[in-house]
């Protein structure tokens, strides 16, 4: 498996040809959600780099287990979870041998709308803003916030994907919102964390 980047630019995980049959089908399960998979470990990393090694390795990781791939009615959750799982074990064991934070990005450069010029400009402001914030919560937190807030995954889709009871991933997410908005008050952004919706 690699990366390939194609006509639009957009990352694309390619197969190597003449597999197997059980890779054929893996592919064909797993490629349609290939863009959701890298939009969101954009989002998680802030690197298409990082976003790129970190479903490569999701993928390589759900070949292994294939078979439940092709039960899966929706592959998509299962598929996040894992990826969410290895972003956070990335996460804490770069903590724990580095200083600082992984390489700068936005969310502006992953946003897929097209706004007017002064608009633009403001979203921008926004995006960075949100995203400095969103690099100051811990791997989780910044994980849920994403997902839900970010990407739209519903509570009960978020029970799936994280393993969390309901009631955890409420008081979690309340937490990260707290967190976020006291440091967006203090960035000087008085829109909150309601803005992270607009940066989709």
């Amino acid at each position: 498996m690699g990366w390939m980047s194609d006509d639009s630019g957009m990352a694309r995980l390619s197969f190597i040809r003449g597999g197997s049959e059980a890779h054929a089908s893996f592919e064909q399960l797993v490629r349609p959600h290939y863009q959701a998979l890298f939009r969101v470990a954009s989002r998680f990393t802030g690197s298409r780099a990082d976003a790129e090694d970190l479903v490569q390795e999701t993928c390589l990781r759900a070949y292994r287990h294939i078979a439940k791939v092709q039960s899966l009615e929706n592959p998509l959750t299962w598929l996040l979870c894992i990826l969410r799982r290895l972003y956070i074990d990335r996460m804490r064991r770069y903590e724990q041998t580095n200083v600082g934070s992984i390489d700068e990005g936005t969310l502006a450069e992953i946003a897929s709308t097209a706004p007017g010029p002064a608009e633009s400009v403001n979203s921008e402001q926004v995006a960075r803003r949100i995203e400095r914030g969103l690099r100051k919560l811990n791997a989780e937190q910044r994980s849920l916030l994403i997902l839900h807030d970010v990407e739209g995954y519903s509570l009960n889709e978020l029970e799936t994907i994280t393993a969390l009871k309901l009631g955890t991933i409420k008081s979690k997410l309340h937490r990260a919102r707290v967190k976020l908005g006291k440091m967006l008050q203090a960035d000087g952004d008085i829109a909150g964390p309601q803005s992270l919706r607009r940066t989709r």
